[in-house]
């Protein structure tokens, strides 16, 4: 008698599942990439013990920085240049323009070689890439708060007090977080196919940090000028904060419109420049 497996049977079959690289313009797989949330977990967690692996002043080290740069801009902006401050410690004009700055460009400077930096994961197991340059956009959350949380301490030492207009900073924060995403998400995409875009990044960083009101007020710039200087997202990003908490001057509504329309764009368009790289990122790198 001759035995032969029974092929009808179903539960012989295995499944096969195809992995194909996206389409560029295709949806994002939001189903996906909750699948593997424990995956973004670990990695957020993994470069923030990095950040403060071995050190003794901990989370200090997120804030000293930044007020010593406020103090040095404060001394030679402040008091030898005599950059007006509209009667409000030149101080708190820099900080308020330094917590949304910081941010962006300490996570899009990461973003940036995120890729590189994971190129062992790309190439040993399939995950939604998009993950990667996410990581540094949440993990950075916790120097945005934390220097929010200095700048708020710093506006009542100075004997302003709190105002509903304070909750208004949190929208142009989530603003910035946006902003931030987009810009990353393209700087790390065109670091993969160019690597000569990451030699260029700290000059362009420095640029337009001098180009957006991080050190200086907005009146500091000819009046004439407005309408091509408010086209920079940032100068909305900047001045609704400053509006929220000092007050005084009406809302920045033009260029908070810009900056809505432009972290939109450039989100978005991050996201489809993204993943028409994503396929071949591991070749590449």
């Amino acid at each position: 008698m001759k035995f032969s497996p029974d092929l009808t049977n179903k539960s012989h079959e295995s499944k096969v599942i195809h992995i194909r690289p996206p389409q560029a313009w295709t949806p994002i797989n939001v189903v996906e990439l909750w699948q593997h949330r424990n995956l973004l977990f670990y990695l957020v967690l993994r470069d923030i013990r990095i950040v403060f692996a071995g050190t003794r002043l901990g989370i200090l080290w997120v804030v000293l920085p930044p007020l010593a740069t406020a103090t040095v801009m404060t001394v030679m902006l402040g008091f030898l240049a005599k950059v007006p401050s509209h009667e409000l410690p030149y101080s708190l004009i820099v900080l308020s323009g330094m917590v949304p700055w910081l941010y962006f460009n300490n996570v899009v400077s990461k973003a940036t070689f995120s890729m590189a930096a994971n190129a062992y994961l790309l190439s040993k197991v399939y995950f939604p890439r998009l993950i990667i340059p996410i990581v540094p956009m949440l993990a950075g959350l916790i120097d945005l708060f934390s220097l929010l949380g200095v700048l708020l301490v710093a506006t009542l030492l100075f004997g302003l007090m709190p105002h509903i207009s304070w909750l208004f900073i949190i929208v142009s924060l989530i603003l910035a977080i946006f902003l931030t995403m987009g810009v990353g998400l393209w700087f790390s995409a065109l670091n993969v196919k160019y690597s000569d875009i990451g030699k260029l990044l700290p000059i362009l960083l420095q640029l337009m940090a001098y180009a957006s009101p991080v050190f200086y007020p907005h009146s500091f710039v000819p009046a004439k000028w407005y309408w091509l200087y408010d086209l920079n997202p940032f100068v909305g990003i900047i001045e609704s904060v400053r509006w929220a908490l000092f007050g005084g001057n009406p809302f920045p509504m033009y260029s908070f419109i810009v900056s809505v329309i432009t972290a939109s764009v450039i989100t978005l368009s991050g996201i489809f420049f993204f993943r028409s790289v994503e396929d071949t990122a591991a070749d590449i790198i």
